[in-house]
């Protein structure tokens, strides 16, 4: 299994995780009283976004891409070579910025913005996923055409 199909495979399993913790909390109420679904909704998050920052960054090592100085800067070298879509900037600036409360600010956590999240951007997550998926496809036929090449 190589290294994108883990990545991914991780962000799909912490999707259903989340989708699951969503299905149990139809309320804030029921969310903030839950100190369990509240630490695994954000610890969820944050190994997903890890995940999507790592598969881009791979992505930007093996193309040769400029080398990022941060996370976003990642999505914005991939957006310049046309491999990121720029409607997916937004989503990604929220994850960034939710990662980086969950990671260095547990002080600071609003539990209405991670619930907020965990009921309004589960969907655009998955969709991110899909097109990563498909990138990662393409990327792999063009590199499996080039070892044919380079065989004969």
């Amino acid at each position: 299994m190589d290294i994108y199909t883990r990545k991914l495979d991780l962000i799909s399993e912490c999707l259903k995780k989340l989708l699951a913790i969503k299905k149990e909390n139809r309320t804030y109420e029921n969310y903030r009283n839950s100190w369990k679904d509240k630490d695994s909704t954000e610890r969820n998050l944050q190994k997903i976004t890890e995940a999507i920052i790592d598969v881009c960054k791979i992505v930007i090592s093996e193309g040769k891409l400029r080398e990022p100085a941060n996370n976003r800067e990642v999505f914005l070298i991939l957006e310049e070579n046309q491999l990121f879509p720029s409607q997916y900037m937004p989503l990604i600036d929220k994850m960034i910025g939710m990662r980086n409360i969950i990671v260095h600010g547990y002080d600071r956590i609003d539990d209405a913005i991670i619930y907020g999240a965990l009921k309004k951007n589960l969907t655009d997550i998955k969709k991110l996923s899909l097109y990563l998926e498909s990138l990662i496809a393409e990327i792999s036929k063009k590199v499996d055409k080039n070892k044919q090449f380079e065989g004969r």
